[in-house]
């Protein structure tokens, strides 16, 4: 679920596994199974964007790292539905420190000091619970 670096992104991405499942109980209810993924995508990034705001601002000194990360609102191709949160660097390249936070530099004692990936890592489970309750809100039959 998070990316390494090395890309243009330090982001953590977000998925609804397994809905092929579900798709033809979905239908036969009369839901749209894209809408209520976005939905539930939608609905649990602000968990993981609060935990990787509070990791970045341990190492705070101008707070553009922590300035820098944000949510992209989920989108979908074809039966991909999926939601970032994270750093863009291309777009904030002032925040390319948020690098040798994640991943260290070779060179600076507490470093790496990761926030992206622990903020992923420890709210898998409160993640799995809200994109859960946000599907079973829009009728998706996940039990």
């Amino acid at each position: 679920m998070a990316r390494k670096a090395g890309g243009t992104a330090l982001q953590a991405d977000l998925t609804v596994p397994n809905f092929e499942k579900y798709l033809a109980k979905i239908q036969d209810a009369g839901n749209d199974i894209d809408d209520a993924c976005k939905y539930a995508i939608d609905s649990a990034t602000p968990i993981i964007e609060g935990d990787m705001k509070s990791g970045a601002h341990r190492h705070r000194r101008t707070g553009k790292v922590e300035d820098a990360i944000e949510v992209v609102p989920a989108k979908q191709e074809g039966n991909y539905i999926y939601g970032h949160v994270g750093i863009d660097v291309k777009k904030h390249p002032e925040a390319i420190h948020g690098v040798y936070q994640e991943f260290g530099d070779g060179h600076s004692p507490g470093f790496p000091d990761p926030f992206i990936r622990p903020a992923v890592d420890n709210n898998k489970k409160e993640v799995k619970a809200v994109m859960r309750k946000k599907l079973k809100e829009r009728g998706v039959p996940i039990d």
